[in-house]
Parts: structure tokens; C-alpha cells; sequence
């Protein structure tokens, strides 16, 4: 098992108030289902009041469980930002409290996770006058660690969008990194690093150097234990493109492909790509958002999937009727979000306007093809008049999960979670022979 350091009173402490549960449950009948493409009312997880809870990620272990993190103001009247985390235990029917996973103190954002059969694997940034990557395990035993990643000199390097995701006997993270050059010049690099023992990292590596800026990476792993990374390439002269590439798993290290452009062919820039590989598949599946020539604040949602063993020249499509219009008010882009269940079904998430909105809300869309045909986009947020956005998605047989966040006058945020049952856009006729 992967060891991050001791078990702290904090993470003890974490535990025992997981235990207790929120009162709001979360049935999943027909009856309770509201008019909203057939997506009930959603829960607060944060229940944080006047605070300003921000960056949901969501991750869904095998048996059902679900994780949420996020960051907000420490309390009670903090000033600095630390992460927080709440779980469910039956599918999102009832979820824990919301606690705080590392102490007040230092500003601390941009967290991710991966589950697999040793726990939750934790990645977040600090930045103390210097930026830090840290990592901490929720195993059994409860959080332990956290240790760190790599730092860097504020006023040389900066650390972001940190990922990550795990192999066989492995924690993977990448992350964006700021180089600054002379007369103040700067570019973004793609960085990784890998757990070599406990507590221990691989020293930070540029996973391919590119003449652009790489900003933004998102890695998923496949079955046979080997990485898909993907990121927003930012050429200076022309629209920005979405570049992948694989990392094979050595023993002693992880050998990178030559990258590959998953938007070839569009003529505007392709933003904000994530990346999944499906538990029954070899098929690697990619979500992007891209800018609508001539129509400022507007994007569509792309979808694209190649095999794991052959990237090829991948052919990105549009998913019909995902065109949506963003305020700004959070991001000024759609920040997609992609689960996939089994080989074929995709489901995607994305925020923005339709129609009559009068802010950003989270909507969904579901191939049960692999992209060939895609249910209506229908809204997962009620209308509430305030911006929804940055979701994060989860799908199993019965149910698929979305978290987001919204915002609350007149600068505060929430972390929303919803549920529903999966649509399939193709049922099976069963025949009777008398």
C-alpha cells in the first residue's frame, strides 16, 4: 500500500465527523423527479454559508462510493483557503458533512483525485510565498500524509491545474508550470512526477517540450496500466489546439509519445479538455469546448475517441445542440466534463446559456454509442439566475453524478451535487417465442 506519513489528529478527527451524515437525503424515485430534462432537485454539499467554496472534483469508486473535494475559507473566519471533503457511502442517497482535509494557514486550491482499490489519491496546491504540489491517501486507516510533490520559486515558477491517476503500484501527477524567461518572457510546460516509494516522488519532469504554451493537463490510465494525458496548446499567432499524448509505465521510468493534435482540422480555439478511458475498454475519449467564429463568449462541445494502442488522425465531432453562451461571471469557457461507463457510454457535462437562461447552468449529454448519436442537452442546475459552473462527473450502471458550483451573492459560492438514472438512447426489444 502506498504510505503518505502518519495518520495526524486532524485526519482523525476528519474521520470521526465523516461518520455523521447530512440530514437532506437523496431519494431517487420517479415521483421526485423534477422538470428539468428528469433531474431532481440537487443538494448543497458545502453548507458553508456566506463562503466561498470553489473547484468540485468528483471521484467514484467501484462500490458505489463517492468523493467530493473542493476549496474554501477555512474556519471559522478564515481568511486562506484549504480543502475540503465529503463522501457518500450509498450512491449520493445521503452524504457526510463537509470538513476540512488540511489546516488553515496557507492558501491552498486547484484540487484533484483518483480511486482505486488503496483509497482516494489527493492532489492540491500551496502556495506560502512559493508554490507547492502535495499529495495525501484516504485509505481504510483514514488520511495519511499529506507529502510533497515538488515546489518552486514563486517569482520564477508557478504551479497549476494539477491532475492525477493511478496505475498498478503507481500515483501518477501531472500539472502546468509556469518557465519564465528573460525580459520577463514566460511560457507554460507540461510536468510530471510519479511515487517511487512512501512519501517519496520522482523528481519533476517536462513530459514533451513544445515551442507553446501547454497549460491545463488531465491523465486518465488505462487497464494495462499505462497514461493518456491531454492538454490546451497555446501558439502565440494562431487559435489554441488540444494535444495528447501516451506515457508507457516502466519500471523505472515513463516514456512519453510523440504528441498528436486531437482538434486537427477546427479552425478556432479548442479550450479546457478532459480525457477518460473506459473500465471495459481500450478506447481513449476526449471532450473539449471550442470558440464559434464571430460570436465572442460563445463555444460548442466537441467529442473525440481513438484506441489506446493507435492515436492515428483522431476526427473530432460536434455533440448537436451543446452550443451555449457563457457570462463570465465564473470561467469565460463551457469547462466540459467527461465520465464514461463500459465500453460504449459517454457522458458529458458543460455550462453555459440556452435558450431563455439568464446565467450559466450545468448541462448533459449521453452517447450510449460512442458518440455516433447524443441525447438532448437537458439541464442538471434549476434556473435560479445565478452562474453554474466547473462540473465533474461520475457513471456507474445505475446512476450518473454531477457536481458543480455556483455562484452566490454577491461573490460567494456553493458545491451542488445531482444524480439520475442513466438514459439510453437504444433499449433492447425482447422477442417471446410461443
Amino acid at each position: 500500500m502506498l504510505r503518505g506519513g502518519s495518520l495526524s489528529p486532524l485526519a482523525a478527527a476528519v474521520m470521526g465527523i465523516c461518520g455523521t451524515l447530512l440530514a437532506a437525503t437523496y431519494t431517487a424515485q420517479a415521483s421526485h423527479v423534477a422538470g428539468q430534462g428528469g433531474w431532481p432537485p440537487p443538494v448543497d454539499l458545502s453548507q458553508s454559508g456566506l463562503s466561498d467554496s470553489r473547484g468540485p472534483e468528483l471521484a467514484l469508486a467501484e462500490n458505489g462510493h463517492l468523493h467530493v473535494i473542493w476549496t474554501q475559507p477555512g474556519q471559522p473566519q478564515g481568511v486562506t483557503f484549504t480543502v475540503y471533503y465529503a463522501s457518500s457511502h450509498n450512491q449520493g442517497s445521503n452524504w457526510s458533512y463537509s470538513v476540512p482535509l488540511t489546516p488553515a494557514g496557507k492558501d491552498r486550491e486547484a484540487g484533484a483525485m483518483d480511486v482505486d482499490e488503496y483509497g482516494v489519491h489527493t492532489v492540491w496546491i500551496e502556495h506560502p510565498g512559493e508554490f507547492e504540489l502535495w499529495y495525501a491517501l484516504l485509505s481504510e486507516d483514514g488520511w495519511e500524509g499529506p507529502t510533497m510533490i515538488t515546489h518552486s520559486n514563486y517569482l520564477t515558477r508557478e504551479i497549476l491545474s494539477p491532475d492525477v491517476a493511478t496505475t498498478q503500484g503507481f500515483v501518477h501527477a501531472v500539472w502546468s508550470e509556469t518557465n519564465r524567461g528573460a525580459a520577463g518572457t514566460s511560457k507554460l510546460d507540461v510536468f510530471y512526477s510519479r511515487s517511487v516509494a512512501a512519501g517519496l516522488w520522482s523528481d519533476a519532469t517536462t513530459t514533451v517540450e513544445t515551442d507553446n504554451s501547454s497549460d491545463g493537463p488531465r491523465v486518465a490510465a488505462d487497464q494495462g496500466g499505462d497514461l493518456h494525458v491531454v492538454w490546451e496548446e497555446s501558439p502565440n499567432t494562431t487559435p489554441h489546439s488540444i494535444y495528447y499524448i501516451s506515457g508507457t509505465v516502466g519500471t523505472e521510468e515513463t516514456v512519453w509519445s510523440i504528441p498528436i493534435t486531437v482538434s486537427e482540422g477546427l479552425a478556432e480555439t479548442a479550450t479546457t479538455p478532459q480525457i477518460a478511458v473506459g473500465s471495459d475498454d481500450d478506447t481513449v475519449h476526449v471532450v473539449f469546448a471550442v470558440n464559434v467564429i464571430g460570436q465572442q463568449y460563445v463555444q460548442d462541445i466537441y467529442y473525440a475517441s481513438f484506441p489506446i494502442t493507435d492515436a492515428g488522425v483522431v476526427s473530432a465531432t460536434l455533440i448537436p445542440g451543446s452550443r451555449v453562451t457563457v457570462t463570465g461571471l465564473l470561467p469565460g469557457y463551457a469547462s466540459p466534463a467527461l465520465a464514461v461507463f463500459g465500453a460504449d457510454e459517454v457522458h458529458v457535462a458543460w455550462n453555459g446559456m440556452m435558450g431563455e437562461d439568464d446565467s450559466d447552468r450545468i448541462y448533459y449529454s449521453v452517447s450510449d454509442d460512442r458518440g455516433a448519436e447524443w441525447s438532448d442537452p437537458v439541464p442538471v442546475s434549476p434556473g435560479n439566475n445565478e452562474p453554474d459552473a466547473f462540473p465533474s462527473l461520475g457513471a456507474d450502471a445505475q446512476f450518473v453524478h454531477v457536481v458543480w458550483q455556483e455562484r452566490v451573492p454577491p461573490t460567494d459560492q456553493d458545491i451542488y451535487y445531482n444524480r439520475r438514472f442513466p438514459v439510453r438512447l437504444s433499449l433492447p426489444l425482447t422477442l417471446k417465442a410461443y
